[in-house]
């Protein structure tokens, strides 16, 4: 089931996240405000949504829970009691309950989790999916190997370099890179990128079984892309196609096939990434924008924090560490 959330509070949403991946349950986006909701209910409706009583009273609610210019979902309301505002008003038009959200205390520690989730379990039967987007590439199987995945334009290769040279030899995971360049300009750059990283790099060709702590760029042959088996292989581009390879295809074909690893999107014009980078995030991945002062241009990063796709935007020079502590948990220097 496709989860959404619509909530002020930065704290509960960060709550119900962490309630949510207890479940078998999906978290698709989260919000702050009404007009956020509007937006994203248009481009990727959930199965249910949990929406704060307060923004009860900014849109309107359907007789199938929180209706927003005509589109319906099944809705929960969110509210510490029932007397709380908007929510007679949402269970009147046709919400299928409300429920106390889980909280963080200041200690860390995460209450009314088991709650939630049973609440959910309970309406599960009663909740009609969503229509699928429609997306290019298919599958729901998740792959076991821990990823980072890197995309980048102008003024990339430097950015990507300074990447890889933030990352340890022996890193648990494997690297895989789509840098917009001219096909006969790939060796080079992979012979380039091999000279800053501790990682062996090496132009990923179709078929090759991802190993961790290997560096796998991609070519022009076609676009990049992570099959469920684990292995790489490229799609045919069409030619209205601005980009090939496009970091928009590595990233979705990871939405659908890897396990949740870290992602970062770097220096480019355009926004190609982005949409990608926010469909990782709302797979529980942890995203990545190179912060504007270290960008040579600060197109793809600033599509990407204006989408809503990124965790954390850094400067360049830190992303490498990040990343890698993402996916190990200590320090880099710690696995030299």
């Amino acid at each position: 089931m496709r989860i959404a959330v619509a909530h002020p509070d930065r704290l509960v949403r960060e709550a119900i996240r962490r309630s949510l991946g207890q479940g078998d349950l999906k978290l698709i986006w989260s919000v702050a405000d009404g007009i956020e909701l509007e937006r994203m209910r248009r481009r990727e409706p959930p199965d249910l949504l949990l929406l704060d009583a307060s923004l009860v009273g900014q849109r309107g609610l359907g007789m199938n829970g929180a209706s927003v210019n005509g589109q319906s979902n099944a809705c929960l309301v969110l509210a510490a009691d029932d007397r709380c505002a908007g929510v007679f008003e949402a269970l009147s038009a046709g919400a299928l309950g409300h429920l106390v959200p889980p909280q963080l205390e200041a200690d860390g520690e995460l209450t009314g989790a088991a709650r939630l989730l049973t609440r959910i379990q309970r309406l599960q039967s009663l909740i009609r999916p969503a229509p699928a987007e429609p997306s290019a590439i298919t599958g729901s199987q998740r792959g076991t190997l821990s990823i980072i995945a890197l995309g980048a334009s102008t003024g990339g290769p430097q950015a990507l370099a300074r990447v890889l040279a933030g990352l340890p030899a022996g890193l648990p995971a494997a690297v895989l890179i789509v840098q917009h360049i001219d096909g006969e300009y790939s060796d080079g750059l992979v012979e380039w990128l091999g000279s800053h990283s501790l990682l062996p790099v090496q132009l990923a060709q179709r078929g090759d079984s991802l190993q961790p702590g290997r560096v796998y760029v991609g070519s022009t042959q076609g676009h990049l892309v992570l099959l469920p088996s684990e292995q790489v292989s490229y799609t045919a581009a069409l030619r209205s196609d601005l980009h090939v390879p496009s970091v928009d295809a590595l990233f979705n074909s990871l939405a659908d096939h890897a396990r949740p690893g870290a992602a970062a999107l770097l220096t480019g014009m355009g926004h190609d990434g982005a949409r990608g980078l926010l469909r990782l995030r709302q797979a529980g991945w942890h995203t990545i924008a190179q912060d504007e002062t270290s960008c040579a241009v600060y197109g793809m990063p600033r599509a990407a924090v204006e989408c809503g796709a990124v965790v954390q935007s850094l400067p360049v020079s830190t992303i490498g560490a990040s990343l890698a502590r993402q996916l190990t948990g200590v320090r880099p220097s710690l696995l030299r």
